[in-house]
């Protein structure tokens, strides 16, 4: 029995139609050897949708004439809900940049709540926005910043005085270290921009590396390129198992009445959070835990 299998097409396809349908990206600039690196720098700018605590700083104000919208926008949060229509509109963007992102691990929300004008996917934008950090149970509120305070020290001084627990993985460990050079609030800004991961010193002797796992030299995320490598490896160990299997896979075919000679295809599927291998003319399945 010969089975013919290329589960890594098969992956690539279900990433671009996620990327093309429930994310609403234009890939026809894409190359096929990109697509899973740049699916995890998209997922990375998008926030999973689940019930989160909202935690707010010490630091946090929201400016009066938006408190209505800061307080529906903590409905959704705490609901669960999509908060895609509240994110930079670079969301649907296949290669844009978020560096506040990519270095800190810091998202900025819009207070919209009418549609925008020509996306009506998100919600109008908004001069303040929050700047939060959210994990799989919270979202930390950090404060209300003007759109375009991106490099402001001060965000990731408040989340880790705040919050240090979230800021410790990426703290660099020893004692007497210092930098040769220190960088501004705009020095900051503008090395960013040119793809140069900075270590972030804090005013209580702390030094960090990005929080937000950094950036290659491109804006793409650094964690999407470890991600999609990560991934790729499994589905090949994956395809590997399955043609490990083909006495027992070739028994349940020959039950359909496999003529035991025959190419036989198989496909990796997937569909929400579940997958399996079907195939081609036969009802047997593999479900891969």
């Amino acid at each position: 029995m010969f089975i013919k299998t290329d589960f890594e097409a098969d992956w690539t396809a279900e990433l671009r139609r996620i990327m093309e349908d429930d994310w609403a990206m234009d890939l026809a600039a894409v190359m096929p050897q990109e697509l899973a690196v740049l699916f995890f720098h998209a997922g990375k700018r998008r926030i999973e949708p689940r019930p989160r605590a909202v935690k707010i700083s010490t630091a946090f104000a929201c400016p009066a004439e938006y408190q209505s919208r800061w307080a529906a926008l903590v409905v959704k949060i705490e609901a669960g809900d999509d908060l895609s229509p509240h994110l930079s509109l670079r969301i649907e963007d296949v290669m844009g940049k978020d560096p506040l992102l990519l270095d800190w691990g810091v998202y900025h929300l819009h207070l919209g709540q009418a549609p925008h004008p020509k996306n009506q996917s998100f919600v109008e934008r908004t001069g303040p926005v929050v700047f939060g950090f959210p994990t799989v149970d919270a979202f930390h509120a950090i404060g209300v910043y003007e759109h375009g305070a991106w490099s402001d020290g001060s965000v990731i001084e408040i989340m880790h005085s705040n919050w240090p627990h979230l800021t410790q993985r990426a703290q660099i460990q020893g004692t007497g270290m210092s930098l040769t050079q220190n960088y501004t609030d705009e020095d900051r800004g503008k090395l960013r921009a040119v793809g140069i991961n900075l270590i972030t010193p804090l005013s209580d002797g702390t030094f960090l590396f990005p929080v937000g796992g950094g950036y290659s030299g491109n804006g793409i995320s650094a964690e999407g390129v470890i991600a999609s490598d990560r991934e790729r490896e499994l589905i090949k160990e994956i395809q590997n198992q399955i043609h490990a299997q083909t006495d027992v896979i070739e028994q349940a075919l020959r039950a359909e009445g496999y003529d035991g000679g025959s190419e036989v295809i198989a496909r990796l599927n997937f569909n929400k959070g579940a997958i399996w291998v079907t195939f081609e003319g036969f009802t047997a399945t593999v479900p891969i835990e």
